[in-house]
C-alpha cells in the first residue's frame, strides 16, 4: 500500500524514473530502489529508453494494473457505505473540504 503514490504516477506511455522522482519528492536513487522493489514485486516491468539509452521506462504491467482495477473497486464499495451514512451531498461536502484542505496545505509547504 505505501507505493501506490509511486505506481499511481505511473501514465500508460511509460514514465521515467527521473519523472517519478521529480513526482514524488524523492531522490533518484531513493526512486530507483522502489522501482527495483516494484520490479520484483510484478508491478511494474521497465524498457529501455529508445531516445535516451542511459534510462529506462517504466510501465505498469498487469498485477499493477489489476491492482489499481481493484482499488477502485473498493473506493466505490466505501463511497456507497458513506453515502448510506451521512448522504451523497454531505459526502460531497467533505470531499470538497478535504480537497481544499489538501490544496491549501500544499502551498505552504512550498
Amino acid at each position: 500500500m505505501s507505493y501506490l503514490m509511486f505506481l499511481s504516477n505511473i501514465e500508460e506511455q511509460g514514465t521515467t524514473n527521473n519523472e517519478l522522482a521529480k513526482r514524488a519528492c524523492v531522490t533518484k536513487q531513493m526512486m530507483s530502489k522502489i522501482v527495483g522493489l516494484l520490479e520484483e514485486e510484478g508491478y511494474i516491468y521497465t524498457q529501455k529508453n529508445p531516445s535516451d539509452s542511459r534510462s529506462s521506462i517504466i510501465f505498469l504491467n498487469a498485477r499493477g494494473k489489476e491492482l489499481f482495477v481493484a482499488l477502485e473497486g473498493c473506493m466505490q464499495e466505501a463511497r456507497t457505505k458513506f453515502d448510506s451514512i451521512v448522504g451523497h451531498d454531505r459526502m460531497e461536502q467533505v470531499i470538497e473540504t478535504m480537497y481544499t484542505l489538501v490544496t491549501e496545505l500544499e502551498k505552504t509547504d512550498q
